[in-house]
Order: C-alpha cells, then structure tokens, then sequence
C-alpha cells in the first residue's frame, strides 16, 4: 500500500515540474521578504545563529495559533471534513459564545443547581432551587462531564464485575494567592456586582483553604477493597456522615446503569477520602457551587482557544493543520523524497535497529496517508459528536464526555499529532495557505526528518531509536561531543538535517538557472539571503518556542550550535571565518 502511495505522489512529482516556476519564485521572494522582520540584525550568524533567528521570533507559535484559527474559519466548507467542521464550529463558540448567557444555556449550569453568584440574594436562602441536591449530586453531574472534583471514579470491568476506584484529588494548579487572584479575575469577567462578589470570594477561598488542608495532610498510600453493597451501607466509622444517594451518582456518571451489590469498590487512601466526605458534608450548597463553578471557570474564561482545542480536541486540530496551511500533494511528495533518503542513507546504517526502521515507516506511511486523503477513523470516531457555534461552555461538556472514555492514543498518533502542529507557525509565516515546494524543504524539512528518524523514541528514553551495535561507534560520538550538548540530541539533529537537506538539494540540483536568478534577487535584500541561507534560518525558524523556560532554551541553543559547527553548509553559506564560534570544525564529529 505505501510502495503504491509512494509510485503516485513520484508521479505527480514529475508532473509539478513540468509546471511554470513563477509561481515558485513568487513564494520565495515573499517568504524572504517576510522573514527579514523576525531575523535579529544585531546578531551575527555565524556567532550566535540561534539569536539571530529565535529572539526576535518568539512568539511566532503563539501568532502561528491566531493565524491557523483565522484560516480554518476562512477554509473551503466543501473541503472539510465532519470533524474539522467540529473545530471550527467550536473555534467560533469560543469567541463568541462564552459570557453569561451561554453559560447558563449549557446543560451542567441547569443540572447543577446553577452559580449562586450570578443571582439576586433572596431573603429566604433555603427557597434556593439548588439547595434541593446533596452534594454527591452536584458532583456526579460535574463528574460526569469529565470534572472530577474531590475525588475521581475509573470503572474498569474485571471478570464479569465492575471495577471502580475511587481516588483524593491531589489537584493544586495554583498557589493559594495565584487562587485568589483568579477567583478576582474570574468574578470580574463575568461582571459580578462589587459587593456580592466580595462575599462569594471569600466563601470559595474558605473552602479552598480547607480542601488544601486535606490536600496537604499526611497519610498513608494504601487501598480498601469492598463489595458495592458494603461500601453503600459503610458510614466510614463515623455518624455524622450521612448515608449517601451512590445509586444515584453512578448511574449519572455510568449513562443511567447502575453497579450490582457483588461489584468492587476499590478506595485509594480512604482516610483522606473521609475527610473529602465530612468537609463537604458540613458545606452549604451555596458555598460549594460558589467554589465548584468559580474553579471550573478558570481554566476556561482567559484560556486560548487554541489551548483549549489542542487540550479538548488536540488529534483533530493537529490533524487540521496541514491539511488548510499546505499543498498537500507537494508536500506529500517531500516526505516521499525524505523517505527515500532515510532508506537509503540510514537504514543500513550502524545508527538504526529494525524495530526503529519499522517505527518510521509506520510514521511515514501515517503522515503521508493522513496529509493527503485524511483520516477517515478519526472522522467517524467524532461523527457522533454535534459541536454548536453559540455555546462553547456546552461544547466542552460534550468534548469531555467523548474524550473520558477514550484511551490513550499510541506512540505513533502522538508523534504525528506532535508533528502536525508546526503548521501553525507555518501559517503565520507564509499568511497564506501555501507551502509550496520548495517551501516545505525549507520550513517542514528538517522537523519531518527528525521525526522521522526518532519515530521509535519517546521522551523518557532518549536515543532509543539507535540499535545496540551503535554503542561503541556512539561512544566515540559522546567523547568528540563532550562539552557542546547532550549527544543524543546532537546525533538527531544531525541525522535530520543531514537527510532534509539531501532533499532540498536534490531539489535545486534541476534547477541551476532557477537557483542563480534567485539568489540574485535575494541577496539584494536587507539580509543578504541565498537559498541556501533560507534552509537553515527557516528550519530553526518554525522551531523558536517562547512557551519554554530558560533551561530548555539554553539546551536548545547549545544542541543548535554544536550541530552547525559540524555543518559544513552552514559554513559556507554564511561564510563563516576561523574565529567566529560556529565555524565548521575540520574534525566535525562523525556520524556516518
């Protein structure tokens, strides 16, 4: 199936270039004109490369997000698909549908009880509709659409009986006077009167301060094992603790299904859980609505859409990306040359086991597939799902409900969806939905090729893409690059952008005329540019994140400059001189 995948995309390689390049040479010159703004003059290539193209661009990721959002909502209705109409329905609710009125139309606001905030205060308070539910209640709704508050049930089936767990919330995302602030924040935006909201902040920090006691208290890791019948008939070892309606929260939380006597309940930390069970036993329904709803708002009110997609429909956004940013048959055609490139220069080398070689044809065949016809699975798993364009605070209910269940995707999904999600910065560069060849080489190559070659990696094992027979060879490696960065990160970035410019020049090695006129105009730019220059400024470019700390910044600097000083191309494209830090060594560290 790839081998014939592949036979079509060399195909309608051979017919692009048979195609006019005035469209290519547009594309470049305003690719170079447009980059000019985000290259640092102040700094010189060939001292600090990575000043030189990453302080000025930053936050690119964070324009690249506005950009995409307004692209997808410009693109061809007739183009998408179901799922990708499911995003930007909810890109839209989440501009336009999430204040007052919104929330009060969403389906956990009238299942809950409401926000006692947001009323008029009453002279009789137990005339309050929503103090007709008990506490389990309110928790089973939010529970149900994928909040856990105090604590969390995971129902597995073992044998023929239900497995539940039951397990504290840990959950401090703030400190207690970040909380404060946003409880503020939150009150604010909602445009609670001066007076009511003082009140309502001080119920919810009271009770906040109380639940972080708990939080905080010492107690032993262990679990109790009950059967359904026992854990329901259980005071926990003290009276005041009201039996509780546990019929009635797991058949909300299990779709209207209940548990049978015979099935497990499984307690983790039982003590801590009691202490949960009395607090909120002892808390008026107006003050633990007040608190649930303010917390349950925090994360949604100032959040990004797009954070809150990549977050409640990250595989669909990343599936998206470049399928609305890029012309997808060229650059299916890209990643078939770099495919070719890996078997050819990697595959049978010491550097690359078998079951890493099958990772990248997996990965390959995966983003080749996806880029070009979409993924149908992934469409029909959302068909379900009906994403409304007015109320983004019901969307979200939906969305957790759907995601709740579902299982972790495989190593594979999340590299690809890890991938695809340079293409918004890509967007935000080019403005346009073009990435052309050679544009793709340019921005795309070099992170596809890394992917490609780390495919059988993950975060937690570095370098487990190498086979055991590199070990002595990667021994040799480390020594030669002690002091300059971590080696397993070098000899990546090496290997990438060893096979994305094998790409590019093969590219450019059709086109000698084509090359020369362009790098004519170009170097009568402000900066001075080539094709050549293009290639690395634009790799590191798409990768500039200003969402990383000062550490992650620093080893991404280091690992960026130890791979250009064993770059003879980057040397003489910049025309590096001896004495300039990122002059190509004469013993580069050998990786071939």
């Amino acid at each position: 199936m790839l081998l014939r995948l592949l036979t079509i995309l060399w195909m309608s390689g051979q017919a692009y270039c048979q195609d006019s390049l005035a469209r290519v040479e547009n594309d470049l010159l305003t690719f170079s004109y447009k980059i000019e703004q985000y290259l640092d003059p102040n700094r010189q290539p060939c001292q600090d490369f990575y000043g030189y193209v990453c302080s000025r661009s930053a936050n690119l990721s964070q324009t690249g997000r506005q950009r995409f959002q307004s692209l997808l909502k410009e693109a061809d209705v007739a183009q998408l698909m179901d799922m990708e109409l499911q995003l930007v329905n909810f890109f839209k609710s989440c501009e336009s549908g999430r204040g007052i009125e919104a929330l009060k139309a969403s389906q956990l606001f009238r299942l809950s009880g409401g926000w006692p905030v947001l009323e008029a205060m009453k002279p009789n308070a137990s005339q309050r509709t929503n103090q007709t539910q008990s506490w389990l209640t309110v928790l089973g709704h939010f529970h149900d659409a994928g909040a856990p508050y105090f604590f969390e049930s995971a129902v597995t089936m073992q044998s023929n009986r239900r497995l539940v767990v039951l397990r504290p919330d840990f959950t401090r995302r703030n400190t207690l006077r970040k909380f404060e602030q946003r409880v503020g924040e939150v009150l604010q935006s909602f445009g609670i009167e001066q007076s009511r909201a003082h009140v309502a902040a001080l119920e919810v920090l009271s009770l906040e301060r109380s639940r972080r006691d708990i939080v905080k208290a010492e107690h032993v890791d262990d679990q109790v094992e009950f059967s359904y019948g026992n854990f329901k008939r259980s005071a926990f070892g003290n009276a005041s603790l009201s039996r509780l309606d546990w019929d009635g929260y797991f058949r909300k939380v299990l779709g209207g299904k209940t548990l049978h006597e015979r099935d497990t309940i499984v307690v983790k930390q039982l003590p801590r859980l009691i202490e949960y069970f009395l607090l909120l036993q002892n808390t008026s329904m107006v003050r633990l609505l007040n608190w649930i709803w303010t917390d349950y708002l925090m994360d949604i009110v100032d959040a990004d859409c797009h954070q809150l997609a990549e977050t409640y429909v990250g595989d669909v956004y990343a599936h998206v990306a470049p399928r609305v940013t890029a012309n997808r048959d060229e650059l299916a055609q890209m990643y078939s040359v770099l495919g070719k490139a890996y078997v050819d220069q990697l595959a049978g080398s010491v550097w690359i086991d078998e079951i890493s070689q099958q990772s990248s044809r997996q990965f390959l065949g995966s983003v080749t597939r996806l880029t070009i016809n979409g993924d149908e699975l992934l469409d029909a798993s959302y068909h379900g799902i009906l994403l409304g364009r007015r109320s983004l605070y019901r969307n979200l209910e939906k969305l957790r409900k759907f995601q709740r269940p579902r299982q972790q995707p495989s190593l594979s999904a999340q590299l690809v969806r890890h991938y695809n999600l340079a293409f918004a910065t890509v967007s935000a560069l080019l403005g346009q939905r073009n990435l052309s060849t050679p544009l793709n080489y340019l921005l795309v190559g070099e992170f596809f090729s890394l992917s490609l070659v780390a495919a059988g990696s993950s975060s937690s094992t570095p370098g487990a893409w190498r086979s055991f027979d590199s070990e002595q060879r990667f021994g040799a490696f480390q020594e030669c690059a002690a002091g300059q960065a971590n080696a397993n990160d070098l000899l990546l970035s090496l290997l990438a952008q060893r096979l994305a410019l094998s790409g590019y020049r093969q590219w450019l090695a059709t086109r000698t005329k084509f090359q020369e006129r362009i790098d004519t105009l170009l170097a009568a730019g402000r900066t001075k540019m080539s094709l050549r220059r293009l290639f690395f400024v634009a790799n590191l470019l798409v990768d500039c994140r200003s969402e990383l700390g000062v550490l992650q910044q620093d080893r991404k600097r280091q690992v960026t400059h130890a791979k250009l000083r064993s770059s003879r191309e980057f040397g003489e494209a910049f025309q590096c001189r001896p004495g300039d830090s990122l002059y190509p060594q004469h013993q580069s560290c050998d990786t071939l």
